[in-house]
């Protein structure tokens, strides 16, 4: 067998580690350490890369398996995937499906609890962009401040702790009950009755105001 063939043959398939990586059009390259070479600039495994696309690009040091078309390095593709131990798996448990970032960012979901998290660092931010509309069908619970820049419609009940405040309209067909403040630069509407401490706007009535065209609240 001649030293050509032994090198074909070794090159086949190959572990190493990312070295470099080169962002680009039509593709992202990397380069990977080999141990006694490191190849030139080559392709590295993408989910999908059709008309549905993924961009998951390796990290630096990250243990790939560099398999050669014809024992080629040059025509290497990098598959990525390997933990090690200065990546480890991100748990042990089998029940869970994972996906850790590098800033701390986590996304699981638990398939024995039925429990999706996604958990990110302390200045995170998401953004859901959705013209067609956003429907929940859930009891939500939100621990914090929440600014909606349109009209609030709601076809059961509203409860709050905090303060309800609101430029533009707030329309239920259930109840809205807060431990603070409402505050409406409109009209405030109400079907049924309002109660103010233990005062009814329906039920409540005032003495000593004579019937028929009177007013009540003092002489005219």
């Amino acid at each position: 067998m001649s030293a050509d063939t032994n090198r074909r043959l070794e090159n086949l398939i190959r572990l190493g580690k990312i070295k470099s990586i080169q962002p680009g059009q039509p593709f992202t390259t990397v380069t990977v350490n080999l141990g006694d070479i490191t190849t030139a600039n080559i392709r590295y495994l993408n989910l999908r890369a059709g008309k549905d696309r993924t961009w998951d690009p390796p990290s630096i040091d990250e243990e790939v398996i560099v398999l050669s078309p014809g024992g080629e390095l040059a025509l290497g593709v990098a598959v990525s995937g390997l933990n090690n131990m200065l990546y480890p798996a991100p748990s042990e448990e089998l029940n869970k499906k994972i996906r850790l970032f590098e800033d701390g960012c986590l996304i699981s979901y638990d398939i024995q609890t039925h429990d999706l998290q996604a958990i990110l660092p302390a200045d995170g931010t998401a953004t859901i962009t959705a013209p067609g509309g956003l429907t929940i069908n859930a009891d939500t619970t939100i621990n914090g401040d929440v600014n909606i820049s349109g009209t609030t419609h709601s076809a059961k009940s509203i409860s709050t702790d905090q303060n309800i405040s609101a430029a533009g309209s707030i329309a239920s067909a259930g109840n809205i009950s807060t431990e603070g403040s409402v505050a409406a630069a409109g009209d405030v509407a109400a079907a049924g009755d309002v109660t103010a401490g233990s005062i009814s706007l329906t039920g409540h009535k005032h003495g000593g105001v004579k019937a028929g065209t009177d007013d009540s609240g003092g002489p005219k």
